[in-house]
């Protein structure tokens, strides 16, 4: 009897054993699958509290009028000084409005949504096939950080051409990766050129891209396919240049000031918005309300408050921590700003430096929400500052491991309160939310006596 309790109890523990190396072995993988269902869940739940504003209402309209009562548009929407978006800008919502369903706004809503949870699917797919495993850690961090973000998660929910820019981007971070290669060449060209007419602030991606490339890595690039492949992107833009053509004489660009040099505005959000410092866009002036939430038994009870602090202390450990991997390597800072390190460093470095300075360099505005076409690069920055360092010890790797998980989670909290308090809150929101589509058709139904 002894020797049968003894034995199961062997048995047991050699179990335990093996599914104690399985998860481990496997955590990263379980990890990932959980932050993109949680992602997927955080994008599609609550379709009907979605932003529903003036260029939203437009863009549905279009799909329900476009081959009934309108021809096909080959322009965009205008901008604030009247002069047209590309048609890409247009054409891909009226490509939602065939592949899916759309009767209702909610219906084109959901398929952004969609489209962007498949952007974020694409991406983990690509960084496992694609990325060298050496380099893969980073890029597996940056896809969970970016499925559950704030602010990621508010743009990824909206009727609005920058909000679907992430497909675009996969197809030139792919595209790009093989730049070696003819066809990759020539997919890049075609990616950055699209890109550019679904959102006008491509045009610095595949700008900045191209510039990175031809300074510093020149002889790897089949730049005949690259060149092959722009032409033929930018055949769609010919309507566009026409309109441009007759009339940007008539406009002037009111935005383009050199105040904008020196704000320095897109390293300041590419250094705060991945971690999660951002929803004051969306909520404004009931910001300070939403640091209250959630309400328990009628009392705010600040949790959100005391996630945002949560997030500053783990903001500030990573950077310190990156500062100080920048000072002991300050003999090699050359080779970093260009990205030697690895073709993961060279990637970042054309988005944070060869965008980033051209786009600077325009004199435009750079608006929070522009930031959403570095998807995913600017999460990847902060992974890799996590847990990059050279000589490191083990305990300093797990400490940059802990780090990046506990932000994980407090900006899925993080991201969860925001959707509640726009549930919980069917009114004018005081910020660049407005008021929630299901808020405006009750008041609709209401003026009706519905």
């Amino acid at each position: 009897m002894i020797n049968t309790i003894s034995s199961s109890c062997q048995r047991m523990e050699r179990m335990a054993t093996i599914v104690r190396d399985w998860c481990t072995k496997w955590a990263w993988a379980i990890g990932l699958g959980i932050a993109i269902l949680l992602g997927a869940g955080l994008r599609l739940v609550w379709v009907d509290d979605m932003e529903y504003k003036r260029e939203e209402a437009w863009t549905f309209e279009r799909t329900q009028n476009v081959g009934k009562s309108e021809s096909f548009p080959w322009l965009g929407m205008p901008n604030s000084v009247e002069v047209p978006h590309p048609g890409m800008s247009l054409w891909i919502f009226l490509a939602f409005g065939k592949i899916f369903p759309v009767h209702e706004p909610t219906d084109l809503g959901r398929a952004c949504q969609i489209a962007n949870v498949a952007a974020i699917v694409i991406l983990a797919l690509f960084v496992l096939r694609a990325v060298p495993k050496e380099e893969r850690e980073p890029w597996l961090w940056a896809t969970a950080l970016v499925s559950l973000n704030p602010l990621s998660v508010v743009l990824h929910r909206k009727i609005w051409p920058p909000s679907i820019v992430p497909l675009f981007v996969v197809f030139l971070l792919i595209s790009w990766w093989y730049r070696d290669r003819r066809w990759g060449a020539a997919a890049w060209g075609v990616a950055g050129v699209l890109l550019w007419q679904v959102h006008p602030a491509g045009l610095f991606v595949a700008a900045g891209f191209a510039l990175w490339a031809m300074l510093f890595d020149r002889r790897r690039v089949s730049w005949l396919g690259w060149l092959g492949g722009s032409c033929l992107g930018a055949l769609p833009l010919m309507p566009w240049l026409r309109a441009v053509w007759v009339t940007m004489g008539d406009h002037s660009l009111k935005a383009r000031q050199w105040i904008h040099v020196f704000e320095l505005k897109f390293w300041t959000r590419w250094a705060t918005e991945p971690f999660g410092i951002s929803v004051h866009y969306s909520l404004e002036k009931d910001f300070s309300e939403f640091l209250g939430y959630p309400v328990m038994f009628g009392r705010p009870t600040y949790f959100v408050g005391l996630l945002h602090m949560v997030i500053v202390v783990l903001a500030g450990i990573i950077l310190v921590r990156g500062a100080w991997r920048l000072w002991l390597e300050r003999g090699r800072w050359l080779p970093m700003f260009i990205g030697r390190e690895s073709s993961t460093a060279f990637t970042q470095s054309a988005c944070l430096w060869g965008f980033g300075i051209l786009f600077t360099a325009s004199c435009l505005p750079i608006h929070r929400h522009y930031m959403v076409i570095t998807f995913p690069l600017m999460f990847l920055w902060v992974a890799r500052l996590a847990i990059l360092h050279t000589g490191q010890s083990v305990d300093a790797l797990k400490l940059g491991r802990s780090l990046l998980l506990v932000l994980c989670i407090t900006q899925f909290l993080l991201s969860a309160n925001f959707l509640g308090y726009v549930h919980a809150n069917q009114r004018f929101i005081r910020g660049d939310y407005g008021t929630p589509y299901r808020a405006q058709v009750q008041a609709n139904m209401v003026a009706r006596g519905d």
